[in-house]
């Protein structure tokens, strides 16, 4: 039931070197990702501020000199709290930048059961052990590496991830994952993936709760419940989050008026969602055009 539509469209680095530094200063405190999935590991370091983070239905709170670990095909979403302006540094990279040609003791043992699944990255890091501030040290100096984009850098940026499964396994870090104990909270993942790819596909015609209950095989009332337990959101509240997010991105080309960006994106009342643009922008579609510089 694996859902494709809410896997991440990005190529993160390049073939030979697939890994990315993502570095994001948010000085509105309005910066939010909605739920998505990808088959790359991803670290994410905040410098400051606070986010929160959903993985796959756990939530986790991020704070300045904190870092998490979101594994391959988690789904997950990010938001700031209390409309604070932060800073944070994500790190995507496809395991397979340490594989060896050589079937090695190290290739057995650690990198091959983390692309398997079965060791995985812990979420957070306790800050309070040795060995999470090592690799918090060394998650520093991959970001500094990256971009500084110096000579040799690539190999520095592997020696740095080689160091932190080593950190990991030194503390008995990483999560061994048996099958079984999974099943009930991957199978209620693997709902809210499926009802929220009904939602993005949907997104621009009206959306009625029986039909998202339906893709769950709930009644609508559970179904409510079932869908706020996971994202921490009411199915509206996250259709509407939605829909902005992808008026915003309309907006951010100039060539649709408000109005018509209302409609396209499933609005069929413009004073409401002028309202929710402002809710969740801190500003007018009208105001966000202008901060762009957009005619």
């Amino acid at each position: 039931m694996k859902n494709n539509n809410l896997k991440e469209n990005r190529t993160h680095g390049n073939s030979i070197f697939p890994l990315h530094v993502y570095s994001h200063i948010d000085t509105k405190g309005n910066y939010s990702v909605s739920h998505h999935w990808h088959n790359e590991i991803e670290i994410v370091y905040v410098e400051d501020g606070t986010l929160i983070f959903d993985i796959d239905m756990q939530s986790i709170k991020v704070t300045s000199g904190q870092c998490i670990f979101i594994n391959s095909e988690q789904l997950h979403s990010v938001y700031e709290i209390a409309s604070k302006p932060s800073i944070h540094h994500a790190i995507v990279f496809d395991l397979n930048i340490l594989n060896s040609s050589i079937y090695d003791y190290y290739q057995n043992k650690y990198i091959e059961p983390i692309l398997k699944g079965s060791l995985r990255f812990p979420l957070f890091l306790d800050s309070n052990s040795t060995g999470s501030n090592k690799t918090l040290r060394e998650i520093l100096e991959m970001i500094d590496t990256y971009h500084k984009k110096s000579a040799g850098c690539e190999l520095s940026i592997k020696g740095s991830l080689l160091k932190i499964i080593a950190n990991l396994a030194e503390e008995d870090k990483f999560i061994k994952n048996d099958a079984t104990l999974l099943i009930p909270k991957d199978y209620k993942v693997q709902l809210i993936k499926k009802v929220l790819n009904f939602i993005h596909n949907n997104y621009t015609q009206k959306i009625y709760i029986d039909e998202l209950a339906a893709e769950a095989n709930m009644n609508t009332r559970y179904f409510c419940r079932f869908f706020k337990s996971v994202t921490g959101k009411t199915p509206v509240t996250y259709i509407n989050e939605y829909r902005i997010e992808e008026a915003a991105k309309l907006l951010k080309t100039g060539d649709a008026k408000v109005m018509e960006v209302c409609f396209n994106v499933g609005f069929d009342n413009f004073s409401y969602f002028i309202k929710k643009f402002k809710e969740y922008k801190n500003c007018t579609p009208y105001q966000y055009k202008k901060i762009l510089d957009i005619p």
